[in-house]
């Protein structure tokens, strides 16, 4: 009768460990699984705002001191403008 109570014990706490061992695992698992989804949303994102910023960057033209033709220039295209076509 001992070893009766001894065996169920020990199936007891086989049980209870299997069990433990699962609903911990699926339940670990999903809040894992959550959070690892938000991680790379947040990362998503900031990579995507970083590119868009760099496409900004490179669109606006001007921040570039190359775009103006005339600024090494020491002709005036508007010197002799006629302004009046009347007279």
């Amino acid at each position: 009768m001992n070893q009766s109570k001894l065996v169920f014990a020990l199936v007891a706490l086989v049980v209870g460990l299997v069990a433990g061992f699962f609903y911990g695992n699926t339940t670990g698992v999903g809040k894992g699984v959550l959070q690892g989804v938000e991680q790379e949303k947040a990362a998503q994102e900031a990579k995507q705002k970083a590119a868009e910023e760099e496409t900004v960057k490179a669109i606006n033209p001007f921040e570039q001191t190359t775009t103006n033709p005339f600024e090494k220039s020491p002709a005036n295209p508007f010197e002799n403008v006629n302004l009046n076509p009347f007279k």
